[in-house]
């Protein structure tokens, strides 16, 4: 395995490290800005964000070369109100992705790892939005992230956002209840290659049932389609502070495809699983201690295990993105994931935290007949520093060890991945 000394870099969201729950409502990440009227638009917003980051990917697995990519994304935003009409606004963003010649990576170029960044440019939400009181009702293609982003999130973490075409309505008339339901349509991925029809429901509830506990109830009913495992996902999370600790605790089920995407013509995908998660974590004086636990159910003779196919993953089983194909499609021999995490998030001189997992699946016959259910282990490190409240420096590293003897490919060989980040909004 070839080393290679470079800064490390970031991450994703601390959230994880955290054990926060984002909001349910569909987000759209906005910056303050001046303001004007323009024909049947009035009070006009402009925001927008220049990310540029450096990746390198080393993946044993692969026939390929070392990839190394140089990425850079810019998006820009603009909301308006419609119309002069109380409640009725419009919302646009486009972004582009560049490599300025710098594409030693798939898809790029095929002799190379994959580093999942390839140049692209697109309207990435352009959508209608009607607030009536404590309810929303939006129309379009928009970003959608619930809770945590495990079942349904926007993979903000690569260049290009995932996005979703449909209908989506939230209310928060009950205090401390909020609802959520949306229909989808079409799903547009992180690449070209993601994009596809869907027909998928999402509904989702969350009760702040008292300061220390919110009780979370979803179904997500997604439609078996070409590039989709669809399943109908019913689970139910507890959340919040005891004292110091933060915590989770979430179990889900996971049945046969109640829908199915027109013109797939094979039939709806079969599942019969379960998915448990724990997490807790603390923060005292400034140092960060946690640790966590998530099992993904197996196929057990049905289409496939447990998966998340809609989910922001790289936030999943370690940022080398080992499992990331397996946990979001088929996922034979299921997958369970124990892990600690520690760091200091409480100065002056950035963030930095660092995970430990370990992996391992159904014991499944692998060399000369020996049952193995060892899927290796990974070292993730994550620096995060604030230079204001629009510049940001993010680094991050990641070191999979493999089973040789796995019989889960994607845990076969060694992988190592490092990123470098820097980001402006404005």
């Amino acid at each position: 395995m070839k080393k290679v000394i470079l800064l490390s870099v970031i991450a994703s969201s601390l959230m994880m490290a955290g054990g926060e729950i984002a909001p349910v409502e569909p987000v759209v990440e906005t910056q303050p800005a001046a303001s004007t009227d323009f024909g049947i638009f009035n009070d006009v917003k402009f925001n927008g964000e220049l990310r540029a980051r450096y990746e390198y990917a080393d993946d044993s697995a692969s026939t390929g070369d070392e990839a190394s990519a140089f990425t850079t994304r810019f998006a820009l935003s603009v909301g308006a109100g419609l119309g002069g009409i109380e409640g009725l606004s419009v919302f646009g963003q486009v972004m582009a992705v560049n490599n300025f010649g710098f594409d030693d990576y798939a898809p790029e170029k095929a002799e190379y790892d994959l580093i999942n960044d390839p140049e692209d440019s697109r309207v990435t939400q352009a959508f209608l939005d009607y607030k009536t009181g404590d309810t929303l009702f939006r129309l379009g293609r928009q970003m959608i992230n619930i809770d945590d982003e495990r079942f349904v999130g926007a993979v903000g973490w690569r260049q290009m956002p995932q996005t979703f075409m449909g209908y989506t309505v939230t209310n928060s008339s009950i205090e401390g209840l909020n609802l959520m339901a949306s229909y989808l349509t079409d799903r547009y991925g992180i690449t070209d290659a993601l994009t596809s029809g869907t027909e998928t429901v999402l509904l989702h509830a969350d009760y702040q049932v008292m300061p220390e506990l919110k009780l979370t109830g979803y179904g997500y009913l997604i439609g078996s389609g070409p590039t989709i495992w669809g399943s109908d996902t019913y689970g139910i999370m507890a959340s919040g502070k005891a004292g110091p600790v933060n915590y989770i605790a979430e179990v889900a089920t996971q049945q046969d495809a109640s829908m199915e995407y027109e013109g797939y013509g094979t039939g709806k995908d079969t599942a019969d699983a379960m998915y448990y998660r724990v997490d807790a974590s603390t923060v005292y004086n400034g140092f960060l201690f946690g640790a966590a636990y998530e099992s993904f159910g197996e196929a057990d003779g049905n289409a496939h295990g447990f998966n998340t196919p809609f989910a922001t993953l790289h936030k999943w089983q370690g940022f080398a993105d080992v499992f990331l194909g397996y946990t979001s499609k088929q996922n034979l021999y299921g997958l369970n994931d124990l892990y600690g995490k520690i760091g200091y998030v409480g100065g002056d001189y950035g963030q930095l935290t660092a995970f430990y997992h370990v992996f391992n699946a159904e014991d499944v016959t692998g060399c000369c007949g020996v049952p193995n259910d060892d899927a290796g282990t990974e070292f993730d490190v994550v620096y995060n520093y604030d230079f204001s409240k629009n510049l940001n420096f993010m680094a991050k590293a990641a070191f999979f060890s493999g089973e040789s003897e796995a019989t889960i490919v994607e845990a076969r060989e060694d992988k190592e991945v490092y990123w470098v980040q820097i980001g402006y909004k404005f």
